[in-house]
């Protein structure tokens, strides 16, 4: 008897090793999310403008490709505090606010903390053209605003996050003897009060063409707007689409298009923005956006 239990229990025991070594290798599921999102984000191709003119050349201070790429923005003393990763690495704060002693860009009296599309990193004249086609996928995210101070209806100062921008093209600049190739901006995705409404230019007078168009003068340009409504201060996803005579603009999943006569016109070659641009100038205004994702093609 006391064999059998001796030999059952020899069994017994081979049984629980074979088991065990015949078990598969316990495998770690790691969630996408958890990883560093910014190094994910490709400025190969994008600029980052910002709010001071530390080198005193009468313009804000711009940082190249060359630079922010490959997470060399935080290696960049300067851009501490106006664009650097947060604190669990999953995006890149934009932060920008109004100084009287600051700096803004040509044709604006607003600051920003934004980056501008590229595609010749070497020449800021190279852009492309609707018959060209562009999409810009961002991922973004509105984590602080300061309050309206000023005149109008809002309780908070309102800022732009995403551009198409027209420039003239250079061979018009040449041709009309043109003293700068400023043009107004395409397309503005603007948050107001936590609604996320995009502006787009139009011709005042459809019948106008031709060199009678190429301008930013206001009387020739005005806007019509959509509201895609709230986004507040969650982060949302946007996405542009541009084609000749069409714009398919996508927030969260809703969609608008503008397809009209003045897109068929549209003289300008363009660039992509997107970041920070606040819209006020009072001494208090201030407002800090994340980027989760940015994502260009053409």
């Amino acid at each position: 008897m006391k064999k059998c239990i001796f030999l059952f229990a020899i069994l017994l025991i081979f049984s629980c090793e074979s088991e065990e070594s015949d078990a598969p290798e316990r495998i770690q599921v790691i969630n996408p999310g958890d990883g560093n999102d910014t190094e994910a984000m490709d400025f190969s191709n994008w600029k980052v403008t910002v709010p001071f003119d530390n080198n005193n050349d009468g313009s804000p201070d711009e940082f190249m490709p060359s630079q922010i790429s490959n997470g060399g923005y935080r290696n960049i003393s300067a851009l501490d505090g106006f664009m650097y990763d947060d604190e669990d690495g999953e995006g890149i704060i934009f932060y920008t606010q109004f100084d009287p002693n600051g700096a803004t860009t040509a044709n604006s009296s607003y600051p920003r903390t934004e980056l501008r599309e590229l595609i010749n990193p070497s020449n800021s004249r190279d852009n492309w053209s609707l018959s060209d086609g562009g999409i810009l996928k961002v991922r973004m995210q509105v984590l602080e605003a300061s309050d309206n101070t000023g005149t109008g209806s809002l309780n908070k100062d309102r800022f732009i996050m995403a551009q198409i921008h027209g420039i003239i093209k250079p061979s018009d600049v040449t041709r009309l003897n043109l003293s700068s190739d400023s043009a107004p901006p395409l397309l503005k995705m603007q948050w107001r009060d936590g609604n996320l409404v995009a502006y787009k230019k139009t011709l005042e007078d459809d019948s106008l063409s031709g060199d009678n168009i190429i301008t930013r003068d206001s009387n020739v340009w005005g806007d019509i707007s959509h509201n895609f409504g709230q986004v507040g201060y969650e982060p949302f996803d946007l996405e542009i689409r541009a084609s000749t005579g069409r714009l398919q603009i996508t927030v969260n999943g809703q969609t608008h298009v503008f397809q009209d006569v003045s897109l068929a016109k549209w003289p300008f070659i363009n660039y992509f923005k997107t970041g920070n641009y606040i819209q006020t100038v009072d001494p208090a205004g201030f407002s800090k956006v994340k980027l989760y994702s940015l994502e260009v093609s053409h």
